[in-house]
């Protein structure tokens, strides 16, 4: 037996070998307790941590005060200390971080190793967790995960509580049990009773007992042991309850209470019946084990199948979904509506096939043509067939009484399709593959070559023994005792290849292959890092899925009930289980680990996946016919760097038509059928079978440790509440748009933002051979232009296809939005294609589910909304409205005939698609005797007047900026866009008269207008270059000039005079724009004083490692990620990769971070305004959702949510948010010294060098950096000692950091510029003065008419 030492801190890999060779392990170092456990333990949380911990235990109390500040004091009792791992050197992260990797390692290792029950190797890695330090006070977590996997396996209580004090006394005498430990002791013991068939009304005395002395070790009380809704059973809650009486009901969990107090006392003694919960609980458990129907019980009823009838009564018997063949049409929901001519590609066909999730069972049909209606307003006939249009119906209710009751009945129907519509199931795509082989092998040989779906049943056939095999080779492996030099791999991923079904798995590397084609820039292929990750976590995730199902159906698989209240809190059991444990996820396989797993299945299929091919024999000239393999693996360059590729084969792309199966379609990401689950916490909130986090971020350790700290010390709730607002929203599809749009896009001619359908790109004939190489080449040029025109053509019609299919497929349902964010904090929906952030087309299709009648003052809005999307928004209110009653008959002829009307007004619309919405809905009011009954679902938006602008004149109190911009009252509204382009003009005119040869300022003088110069405004506050400004005037005037390079020059000089414009016009924002930059210039160029010697290196110059990092006024911490990039290398089957490491906390890119601090300052600003007003307009009642600065509700609610946009507008800046950044910059990056240059002939400079001579005469060599720090980190220890006499020598003490203090503002920029006659010194950190706030007071914002209008 093979016996390894392993030490505290090593690499995660050498951990991961080294467990899997070993049977056993010796640790060391250990000593051992002969005490017994204490009955009253000390309690450690019981939440899964991340493996991110915040150092600094002052972060813990809070970023700033729980409600918002109203003061301009300095909050240095509300910010935390800087986070000091992420701020240290390189190096001494790099040792942070590795204790961090190997945890997580080990957990992942761990899981794989119980999940397979290999008990004894799962000892052995949960001794090496014990062994890291800094990971000890969470280990209880780990233990108990074990513990319990464990304890099934015990005959008695007593073997199992002797596990537990030999493990905690012996083995691990550094931890105590918690609240856990003790549910799991409560579990097992109870379940040893039931297996030994004692009745749980009598149970013996021993059983009590054992229970009572379990429930005396927690010190916190029954209630947080039952709190355990993952480890104890209904039966448990039950039996404790009504059995034993040894819990109150206040004990239990609030989401099951209702469910265990109505739980009869007999349950175990009633025979059970095939009811509709204990069904649906079989069907969960089903799920688990073989997921072959993804409709789970919605079958269509009313569309016929193109399969053979056979087939077809085989699904039906089974209940299984019809067959979607990826070479032929998909069938789609039954609406009435039009279906689409899709475009061929094979997304497509899966989104319409996972879309056809959302059909009607009969027993569901059956249950809503049974809802309380009257006999004659019954809207719905099952006996009709007609697809099912609950908006319809929601709307023909009579009373407020109906309604209610009615969307009880919907949420009830829709919480099972909405488990369809998240669970992956792969077994699916198997069958369907097999049922399409069998028939093509029927018809003959010819028949299985065409058939794609053939092709992939007979891969899946032959891979599926060699994957067999494989798995079996490592269930060898990991139970023998001794290493083997074969495989060497396989000590990586024998635990992991183990978890999941090898036939999900195989069908999971096909569909992952085929979906990243054409992706990472390569053609015909896709780069083999991005494969083997992509396939490993494909796996991942499925074993996830299956592991949150086993749950839910542990917890309750105790239920045989069926009444409606009873599923009711079967529902809400369910919910809360799911937050549970999505909310107590931590593990997460490491990237090398799927790399490694990704990589053998990919190996295999490689091996086995063959296509058919034809070709000519270049001697006889006969066909000749063979097969070749349908991937091959290969190198290319890319971008001048060698990268490994997988091809794929012509004659399969052909298949594949060329289009890849977007990686983020998938049925987790659509609109959800219920409420999305609340944010509650950083990582839990959103779906109900998927973890989604807070903050979207991509490997940025710090981002996600601040963010947990804030979430845990309870100071972010705000967000969580504003969040909430905007997932809560509900919506439904605008059926008279899409049958409008449909029949556009059916006809497959371009119109408006819909392109046409294109097949081939149509190029210009080559010139002749003899041709000028000038002519050549612009053929060449133009020919490259038509191929990328055609490219983004199909590209754009592709997406909108997913779209409008998403659209049909929700026609008449209700849904919801979730939402989270990003790092600065803006909210974005988590179903990425189909939202109200969508294009002009997107949004025009959804519409608010609830109605609001219009009144008065809805009706106005309502006109206003129109004129203002026709483009007429830069006159008076009054004047928008007379325009649109000046319209009228435009309008009605666009309503009643869109597309071959006599005025077709409404195409000429800045915003046409959502102007016709608009149209609609008036002329739909106007029908009535008084159209302010009229009951209307459409958004009406009200949008700020360049709203980053808004915010930078508020922040410097700017008056002219803040009237420009709309903050001041006025009469009529300021157009900021036009002002900036008089401004331009005027200044060119200035210059024609200087320069009357300058042809660029008499073009623009005579061309210029708002639409040129708008982009550029509203995204110069945003950071843009004056490279992306000059693009973006090139769009608007490169057909004016016709050649491409002279209208880059021309649009260059433009974009030039529109940036000296702004300045000149908006002096206020730029001054706190340069502010805030000059600021992170400094930040991002020092590095803390307590840095030692060891942690520099001998004479090195320290590296750069601080990040931006601020507090919104929400009380989100916002980290800027900019950091250097670095990769890993991982060996796997198929070759090097190197991927991204999650741990990695690398150098700052103080580039990045300079450029992205003002923008991302002011996003931070605009995204606290807009939470804040979704709250509030949630307390006041209405419907809320937003576009960034862009807010939508019903017509009728206009004025509320105008007045609470002002208000909200004002309380955020009634503080003066700069200098509140200013004081937590200076108590973030206290005692922190920058880096800097100053001339060498100045005499700051000649006092630092005698300094240094003095201190090297001292030492006896030269002076380090690391010396320069300890010798100023000993004269501010004694200026703050306590004693006078130390003072008073810190007084007195110099040192070249003291003498270079002031150093930034004694020298300019330009005079220290360069490196020759250079000194490079450290000094004090010191932020630049705040500039001078002008006069502009932000209550005036409260009487302005036109901030958001």
């Amino acid at each position: 037996m093979l016996r390894l030492a392993i030490k505290p801190r090593c690499q995660s890999a050498t951990i991961t070998n080294r467990l899997i060779h070993s049977q056993c392990i010796q640790i060391r170092n250990i000593t051992t307790k002969n005490s017994v456990l204490r009955d009253n333990m000390s309690i450690i949380s019981d939440t899964r941590t991340s493996t991110i911990q915040p150092p600094d235990a002052v972060y813990q109390q809070s970023f700033l005060r729980p409600t918002f500040l109203k003061s301009n004091s300095r909050p240095q009792d509300n910010i935390s200390a800087e986070f000091k791992l992420f701020t240290g050197t390189q190096n001494s992260v790099s040792l942070t971080m590795a204790d961090k990797r190997d945890v997580m390692s080990l957990w992942s290792l761990l899981e794989a190793c119980l999940q397979s029950n290999y008990t004894e190797r799962s000892f052995s890695i949960l001794k090496s967790l014990y062994e890291i330090e800094s990971h000890r006070k969470t280990f209880i977590d780990d233990y108990n995960y074990y513990f319990n996997h464990i304890s099934k396996d015990f005959k008695t209580v007593k073997a199992m509580s002797d596990k537990l004090q030999k493990d905690l006394t012996i083995n691990f005498p550094d931890v105590q049990p918690n609240d856990k430990t003790v549910a799991i002791l409560l579990h097992h013991t109870l379940q040893l009773a039931r297996e030994s068939k004692t009745n749980s009304n009598n149970m013996n005395n021993s059983t009590k007992q054992n229970l009572e002395l379990f429930f005396s070790m927690s010190s916190s009380g029954f209630k947080k042991i039952c709190s355990n809704m993952d480890i104890l059973t209904l039966d448990d809650y039950k039996i404790l309850h009504l059995d034993l009486d040894m819990i109150r009901d206040y004990h239990i969990p609030a989401n099951i209470r209702d469910l265990v107090t109505k739980m009869s006392k007999s349950v175990e003694n009633v025979t059970m019946e095939k009811t509709d919960e204990t069904i649906e609980e079989t069907h969960l458990n089903n799920t688990v084990a073989n997921t072959t129907n993804l409709v789970n019980n919605t079958i269509a009823t009313t569309t016929t199948s193109t399969t053979s009838a056979t087939a077809t009564a085989t699904a039906t018997a089974t209940g299984s979904e019809p067959s979607m063949k990826l070479d032929e049409g998909v069938k789609t929901v039954e609406k009435d509506a039009t279906k689409l001519v899709n475009v061929d590609t094979l997304g497509m066909k899966v989104i319409r096939h996972t879309l056809y999730g959302l059909s009607l069972n009969e027993e569901q049909k059956e249950k809503i043509a049974h809802f309380n209606f009257e006999e004659s307003d019954n809207v719905f006939d099952a006996n009709k067939k007609k697809a099912i249009d609950f908006f319809d119906m929601y709307r023909n209710l009579k009373t407020d009484e109906e309604r209610k009751l009615f969307e009880a009945t919907l949420e009830d129907l829709n919480q099972n399709r909405q488990q369809t519509l998240e669970v992956r199931a792969t077994d699916a795509a198997k069958e369907r593959w097999k049922h399409d082989f069998e028939e093509a092998k029927a018809r003959g040989d010819i028949s299985i070559q065409k058939s794609l779906n053939s092709k992939l049943w007979k891969w899946y056939t032959e891979m599926l023994p060699i994957l067999k095999e494989e798995i079996d080779n490592c269930k060898r492996y990991l139970n023998q005792d001794t290493v083997t030099k074969a495989a060497p791999n396989r000590s990586d991923y024998a635990p992991y290849l183990t978890l999941v079904d090898p036939e999900k798995m195989c069908v999971i590397v096909i569909l992952e292959l085929l979906k990243l084609n054409s992706t990472g820039g390569i053609s015909e292929g896709m780069r083999t890092a991005r494969a083997v990750i992509s396939a490993g976590k494909s796996i991942e995730m499925e074993f996830r899925s299956e592991q949150l199902l086993k749950n839910e159906s542990y917890l309750l698989k105790d239920i045989n009930k069926k009444s409606n209240e009873f599923k009711q809190y079967v529902r809400n059991a369910k919910k809360s289980l799911r937050s549970l444990k999505l909310d107590e996820s931590k593990i997460i396989w490491p990237q090398q680990i799927r790399a490694k797993v990704g990589s053998v299945l990919i190996s295999m299929l490689i091996q086995v996946a063959r296509v058919p091919v034809e070709g000519r024999d270049p001697i006889s000239g006969e066909k000749v016919f063979g097969d070749a393999p349908a991937f091959s693996h290969s190198y290319q360059y890319h971008n001048g760097v060698k990268l490994g590729v997988i091809r794929i084969h012509p004659a399969l792309i052909h298949q594949l038509n060329g289009e890849r199966l977007m990686a983020s379609v998938q049925p987790q990401l659509l609109p959800m059928l219920v409420k999305p689950r609340p944010w509650v916490n950083w990582k839990s909130g959103g779906y109900y079978y998927s973890q989604s986090n807070l903050v979207r971020t991509k490997d940025s350790p710090e981002q996600m440790a601040y963010i947990e700290a804030a979430s845990k010390a309870n100071t972010i709730d705000k967000i969580y509440d504003g969040l909430n607002v905007l997932g809560e929203t509900s919506w439904t599809v605008n059926k008279r748009i899409f049958d409008v749009v449909s029949k556009i896009w059916n006809n497959g001619k371009p119109f408006l933002e819909i392109p046409g359908i294109q097949t081939t790109p149509e190029y210009l004939p080559q010139p002749a051979s003899d041709a000028d190489p000038s002519v050549v080449n612009t053929w060449k040029q133009n020919n490259r232009d038509i191929a990328n025109a055609f490219a983004a053509s199909r590209s754009m019609r592709c997406d909108m296809n997913y779209k409008l299919e998403i659209a049909r497929a929700f026609l008449g349902e209700k849904f919801y939005f979730p939402h989270n964010m990003d790092f600065r904090g803006r909210a974005y929906p988590l179903s990425p294609h189909f939202n109200h952030l969508g294009n002009d087309m997107s949004r025009s299709l959804l519409i608010f589910w609830k109605g609001k009648r219009l009144g008065t003052e809805g009706l106005r809005w309502l006109k206003v909304h129109l004129a203002n999307l026709y483009g007429i928004n830069k006159i008076p209110i009054e004047g928008r409205v007379q325009f649109v009653e000046d319209h009228m008959d435009e309008i009605r002829d666009a309503v009643e005939n869109p597309l071959d009307g006599k005025f077709k007004w409404w195409q000429s619309a800045d915003k046409p698609w959502q102007t016709l919405a608009t149209c609609i809905e008036l002329v739909e009011a106007m029908k009535l005797d008084n159209p302010e009954e009229f009951i209307s679902h459409q958004p009406v938006h009200q949008d700020g007047t360049c709203n980053g602008l808004q915010h930078y004149a508020a922040l410097g109190g700017d008056m002219v900026g803040a009237s420009q911009v709309n903050l001041i009252p006025d009469t009529k509204p300021n157009d900021v866009y036009m002002h900036v382009a008089n401004i331009v003009k005027a200044n060119l005119q200035k210059k024609v008269e200087t320069n009357p040869d300058d042809e660029f300022a008499k073009f623009f003088i005579e061309k210029l207008n708002r639409k040129i110069v708008k982009q550029t405004v509203m995204t110069h506050v945003y950071g843009v270059t004056l490279i992306g400004a000059t693009l973006q005037i090139d769009k608007q005037i490169h057909d004016m000039i016709g050649d491409r390079t002279l209208s880059l020059k021309y649009s260059k000089y433009l974009a030039t005079a529109v940036f000296e414009a702004i300045r000149q016009s908006f002096q206020g924002a730029h001054l706190i724009q340069d502010w805030l930059g000059e600021c992170c210039n400094r930040i991002s160029k020092s590095i803390r004083l307590d840095l030692d010697k060891k942690s520099i290196g001998k004479g090195q110059k320290p590296e750069f490692m601080t990040s931006i990092i601020w507090t919104t006024p929400l009380n989100l911490p916002i980290v800027q990620p900019y950091r250097e990039v670095s990769k890993k290398q991982v060996n796997t089957n198929l070759q090097t990769v190197f991927i991204s490491d999650p741990f990695a906390v690398n150098k700052i890119n103080a580039r990045r971070q300079k450029a992205g601090f003002p923008p991302n300052f002011i996003h931070s600003l605009d995204a606290s305004h807009m939470l804040m007003s979704a709250t509030k307009c949630r307390e006041d009642g209405l419907e809320f959702a937003s576009v960034h600065d862009s807010y939508w509700t019903h017509a009728s609610d206009i004025i509320t949510m105008n007045k609470n946009l002002r208000e909200q507008f004002v309380a955020l800046h009634e503080v003066d948010l700069i200098e509140r950044l200013k004081d937590e910059f200076d108590e973030r990056y206290r005692n922190y010294v920058q880096i800097s240059k100053i001339p060498k002939s100045s005499d700051m400079a000649a006092e630092i060098m005698a300094q240094k001579d003095k201190m090297a005469a001292k030492l006896g060599r030269a002076v380090t950096y690391a010396d320069e720090l300890k010798f100023e980190q000993e004269r501010l220890a004694l200026l703050n000692s306590e004693s006078e006499d130390d003072v008073k020598i810190g007084e007195k003490m110099v040192t070249t950091i003291s003498l270079a203090k002031g150093s930034e503002d004694l020298f300019s920029a330009k005079e220290r510029k360069g490196d020759k006659n250079m000194l490079v010194i450290l000094t004090t950190l010191e932020l630049p003065e705040i500039p001078a706030k002008g006069d502009f007071d932000v209550a005036n914002v409260k009487d302005s008419t036109y901030f958001f209008s």
